[in-house]
């Protein structure tokens, strides 16, 4: 099972901000993959996605590396109080989601979206365009409502989402974010807003 470790925070100036892996080097911040009509890969199946990502042939064994852990990002004009309470609410967030992902609690999942996603994501068009991924062509799945999306896209990928990075805009809006180490990049996990003493899913 994933776990989320929560580092001591690290203060970001205003410019030139930095990463630090596990091994402590510094390195710069890879841009983040966003949703898009191709399948986005932290939407893929974790197994789906290895076997993608896997050279055609290796030429020479590759180094092993240190496991990534969580880097958190705070903005700094929120005090320490506030952003450590946000991480834990973002941590204990993530956790529940996971576990009503992986409980197949499509009703729990749905009520933790914002009106815009659930509208964005219940559509003819986004549906549409979903089932032309690589991962539902194969299996020929047509997706045809939201609880198809759930079933066949988020409940195969979600169930044990991994979480590297955590960004903290502001008080009530979290960017969550895994590190696909193979193609040296960051891809959005979660993007989480806050409404009164709620988080909920915006992206």
């Amino acid at each position: 099972m994933n776990r989320l470790l929560f580092l001591l925070p690290v203060l970001f100036m205003a410019c030139g901000t930095q990463l630090k892996t596990a091994n402590g080097a510094a390195a710069e911040e890879p841009a983040a993959v966003t949703l898009a009509d191709e399948e986005p890969a932290a939407l893929m199946p974790k197994e789906e996605l290895a076997a993608k990502e896997q050279p055609a042939a290796a030429t020479q064994p590759e180094e092993e590396t240190a496991p990534i852990a969580v880097v958190t990002k705070k903005p700094v004009d929120l005090t320490q109080e506030s952003y450590e309470e946000i991480l834990d609410e973002v941590k204990a967030f993530v956790d529940n989601l996971n576990l009503i992902i992986k409980g197949k609690n499509y009703n729990k999942w749905r009520s933790v979206l914002s009106e815009e996603l659930l509208k964005e994501i219940s559509s003819r068009e986004f549906l549409a365009n979903a089932s032309k991924w690589p991962s539902m062509k194969s299996r020929g799945i047509v997706l045809r409502e939201l609880r198809d999306y759930f079933n066949y896209v988020v409940v195969p990928s979600r169930a044990n989402s991994q979480v590297d990075i955590i960004e903290v805009m502001d008080n009530n809006r979290v960017k969550a974010f895994y590190m696909n180490t193979r193609k040296e990049r960051t891809e959005l996990v979660y993007e989480l807003a806050k409404t009164g003493d709620s988080w909920t899913i915006i992206r």
